[in-house]
């Protein structure tokens, strides 16, 4: 039932607060759904579609923000926990995201001039579009994607010297990003799609 004077859906369960209320579901986290006006389709505004939203958005400024700050660890690959932890959540989120904020990421600190020249910021992009081919593939086992994060952090070694021992720290520093990524996204919630 829908008044036509205020074009606001009278049926709605639990009343109407301010064009939108709160509805909460046996075994589910509670969601807010926002009522459209006549003649549009429900639109819900969920726990999902804001991790969905939030998350890029701060997995790229979190990304630009540690361009910038120097951590003297003196251990190489250490800068991959930040980055490639950031990626590793935004892939098992939503994979298709997941190569739009390599992308912002590396053009931000292009443009800021955070990075060690082209090949420095480029690893952001590289490694998304690493971990967009290896989600797709890993859909049903999303710890293989935190598992992959190891070798794909390995893009951080191209345009520099490469040793064994600093081969060692990125596999160790990318495979503790994985994890710390996985932690992440499966802290907010699991996606549908990839309960096994």
């Amino acid at each position: 039932m829908i008044s036509r004077a205020a074009h606001i859906r009278m049926d709605a369960p639990y009343g109407l607060r301010d064009s939108a209320f709160k509805e909460r579901k046996a075994g589910k986290l509670p969601h807010v759904r926002v009522w459209a006006g006549a003649g549009s389709s429900d639109r819900v505004l969920t726990t999902d579609m804001l991790r969905e939203v939030a998350l890029p958005v701060l997995a790229v400024a979190a990304i630009v923000a540690y361009a910038d700050v120097r951590t003297p660890l003196g251990l190489p690959g250490h800068r991959g926990l930040v980055w490639l932890a950031m990626l590793v959540a935004v892939a098992l989120v939503r994979r298709e995201t997941v190569i739009a904020v390599g992308a912002a990421a590396t053009a931000t600190t292009l443009a800021l001039h955070l990075a060690a020249g082209p090949w420095g910021a480029a690893r952001y992009l590289a490694a998304a579009v690493l971990l967009y081919a290896v989600a797709a593939w890993a859909r049903r086992r999303p710890w293989l994607l935190a598992l992959a994060a190891a070798p794909i952090h390995l893009v951080a070694l191209a345009g520099s010297f490469i040793s064994a021992e600093r081969a060692a720290f990125h596999l160790v520093f990318g495979l503790t990003a994985g994890l710390l990524g996985w932690a992440v996204a499966f802290g907010m919630g699991r996606r549908r799609e990839w309960v096994s």
